[in-house]
């Protein structure tokens, strides 16, 4: 049987990776790793080397180049598609057999922004022999509140997770900051200062915490996001604002 297991790393911190993923790891014939611009040498892949057997585990590089071309895009989910079926199918041939179990490793949680779904349905058209597990890992924002000691929600509290790019857009952040009692920016490096001199308008500096890096050795929290103005961060960040029920901004305000 051909097994293809999907792992979820968790943010960085390899301690953070779940017993479930570890043993998925260890048991796998190849390891499937995404690269991008962003990630140099995958960053997946160093979190997870010091449970791989080189000797026995194949690791398979899978090229993921950041832009915003389509064509190139849908191209590039069907080549990783492709790659990890051939792959998978020519360790069977090889073996003579059907027992080959490869893993996909990813940070954060597979099905929360992860690169696996933009071709698991590629995959599963063109090897339906191919039998698929997933198992979540902890988000990068749910590190982030246990290491800066922050409630998510609490009772009927309402959560938004939304793409940092969006908040290009000042009147969809202010209304969500006035929709949720916990907005959370993911990925907010390249428009941070935007986002903060309306978190200033809107009197809502002293609500938010910034994080880049999360459970990796760059790792920085900043709760005084004050001393952040003017600054961009890096691809992996995130901004959580935290209101409490009864001091959600109302919605209509300027």
């Amino acid at each position: 049987m051909m097994t293809l297991t999907v792992v979820g790393l968790g943010p960085g911190d390899p301690e953070l990776l779940t017993l479930k993923g570890l043993r998925a790891i260890e048991a796998a014939d190849l390891i499937f790793v995404p690269n991008s611009r962003e990630d140099g040498d995958s960053r997946a892949l160093h979190i997870a080397e010091r449970w791989l057997n080189r000797e026995r585990q194949q690791v398979v590089h899978l090229s993921v180049p950041m832009t915003r071309d389509s064509e190139q895009i849908r191209l590039t989910w069907h080549a990783m598609a492709d790659q990890i079926g051939s792959s998978l199918m020519t360790l069977v041939a090889e073996r003579e057999q059907d027992d080959v179990h490869g893993v996909y490793l990813l940070l954060g949680d597979p099905l929360l922004y992860g690169t696996f779904v933009y071709f698991w349905d590629e995959l599963t058209e063109r090897y339906p022999n191919i039998v698929l597990d997933i198992i979540p890992g902890v988000t990068s924002f749910a590190a982030v509140a246990a290491r800066a000691g922050m409630e998510l929600s609490t009772r009927s509290d309402r959560v938004a997770i939304v793409p940092a790019l969006y908040t290009m857009d000042m009147d969809y952040l202010r209304h969500l900051c006035a929709s949720f009692e916990t907005v959370i920016l993911m990925k907010v490096g390249k428009v941070l200062p935007r986002v903060l001199a309306e978190l200033e308008h809107l009197g809502l500096l002293e609500k938010a915490v910034y994080a880049e890096h999360i459970g990796m050795d760059e790792e920085r929290i900043v709760r005084d996001v004050r001393t952040l103005k003017r600054q961009q961060g890096p691809y992996l960040s995130l901004l959580i604002i935290r209101q409490r029920g009864d001091d959600v901004l109302p919605e209509g305000s300027q």
